[in-house]
């Protein structure tokens, strides 16, 4: 009886506890659980979750685990907020969590205007989806693959920039949003009537957040409008020098290669005698559009050897020529050919392993390089979360075991490949029943 009471007892205070701060409880509840939740959807490579985000330092190929980044960061100032609030330091708590707000403000606006690598890495992902599977669809056996819908980013102006990198962001980025803005109200509402007429000046934090992130992005956006117009208007010399102003101000210009392009066509029409990278990316441009891969390869090499951003943007297209060329090789018959390109552009833009290491896997077991085909094929696993890509790579390997006479190895390929592709799979499901 006694035991009966205490624990109805505990039931009632617990209820009381959880009716006056539940808010409070929703929200570092929501907070902790972002922290191992995905805050960012690539089309190919992994998801980082909150621990593999870093808060300062450029995300690499494969996240991983960060001291500084978003999710730690964010549960060590959460708990500093919830011990001034147990030492009855409200107003100092607030300031902490108006820091969770800013860090939750910071991840969409690096995204779209102080990180540009990332962005575009994210929409090239997303374009060469449609690629990959056409691929598939045309050269795999009997793989009929998903039936899918591609986006379309328009990323031109910085509103556009700035939807196509919040239309990226995943559960743990809204968790983390939730919990912060729930615990500012619950820590709100508990300030004294002379703090919280001061507590609005917390929110300049939040909001330095945005316009640091933001000014110069405007800046370089108004350049670019104006190089635009004057391009339009004839007016060669200040349409370069706009141009190169908006690359000034905005990392996201001053890595693309179509401004890049502009400026080059520019100066060949000012008949300028000077050499230039960007007259090289220009005349590469002409190239590629001409499916004259080779030479266009060629001036992107030219454009490379400046250095400097423009030789890193030239060395960026190069490898995506590169992926064009091997894939019209691939499809004339020229697989070895292919491979080459493939590898090549490999090694000048790492960040495709996701896309081009599946096609250099097919293409070395085409030519009976099984091993380098598995091998290629561990790099594609180790990188990539989307389940097609995995479905396909793991009845390539099971293809490339069957070659080598290891039965064992490649029934279990396949059995993963299933695992990862179950309905449409019937590249792995024939090898399985042996048809």
């Amino acid at each position: 009886m006694k035991i009966s009471k205490r624990l109805a007892g505990w039931v009632e205070a617990s209820a009381r506890t959880c009716m006056a701060h539940w808010l409070l409880i929703v929200g570092s509840l929501l907070v902790f659980a972002s922290v191992t939740l995905k805050w960012m959807y690539f089309a190919f490579s992994r998801h980082p979750s909150g621990i593999e985000l870093p808060l300062l330092r450029k995300m690499e190929l494969v996240p991983h685990f960060s001291v500084l980044s978003y999710g730690v960061v964010g549960i060590a100032v959460l708990v500093i907020a919830l011990v001034l609030l147990w030492r009855s330091a409200t107003y100092l708590a607030l300031c902490a969590v108006t820091v969770l707000v800013a860090m939750w403000l910071a991840v969409p606006c690096r995204l779209a205007f102080s990180q540009p690598s990332l962005l575009r890495r994210l929409t090239t992902e997303t374009r060469e989806l449609s690629v990959i599977r056409d691929f598939t669809k045309t050269y795999l056996p009997t793989d009929f693959g998903p039936t899918e819908k591609y986006n379309r980013f328009d990323i031109e102006n910085l509103w556009d920039r700035f939807l196509a990198g919040c239309s990226f962001l995943g559960l743990g980025w809204y968790c983390f949003g939730a919990g912060s803005l729930l615990i500012g109200i619950y820590v709100t509402a508990r300030l004294r009537p002379e703090e919280r007429i001061s507590a609005p000046v917390l929110a300049a934090i939040p909001t330095g957040v945005v316009i640091i992130t933001l000014v110069p992005a405007l800046i370089g956006q108004y350049y670019f409008n104006a190089a635009c117009v004057a391009q339009a208007e004839g007016a060669k010399k200040e349409a370069i020098t706009c141009y190169r102003r908006a690359m000034w101000f905005d990392r996201w210009r001053a890595e693309d290669v179509n401004a890049y392009a502009a400026i080059g066509e520019l100066e060949t029409l000012s008949v300028s005698s000077n050499d230039s990278p960007e007259k090289h990316i220009s005349k590469a441009r002409e190239f590629n559009e001409a499916s004259e891969y080779d030479l266009a390869i060629f001036e992107l090499a030219r454009a490379a050897e400046w250095g400097g951003p423009a030789g890193l943007v030239a060395r960026r297209e190069s490898a995506r020529t590169r992926v064009e060329y091997g894939i019209a090789l691939y499809r004339g018959g020229g697989i070895g050919a292919a491979v080459t390109q493939w590898q090549q552009a490999l090694v000048e833009d790492p960040l495709q392993h996701h896309a081009v290491g599946f096609f250099v896997a097919r293409g070395n077991y085409d030519i009976g390089r099984y091993e380098a085909a598995l091998g290629a094929i561990n790099d594609v696993l180790n990188r990539t979360d989307d389940r097609p890509t995995r479905a396909n790579a793991y009845s390539i390997a099971g293809d490339c075991y069957v070659k080598l006479g290891h039965d064992a190895e490649a029934r279990n390929s396949y059995n993963h490949s299933l695992k990862e592709q179950m309905l449409v799979n019937f590249w792995a499901m024939s090898r399985l029943t042996g048809n």
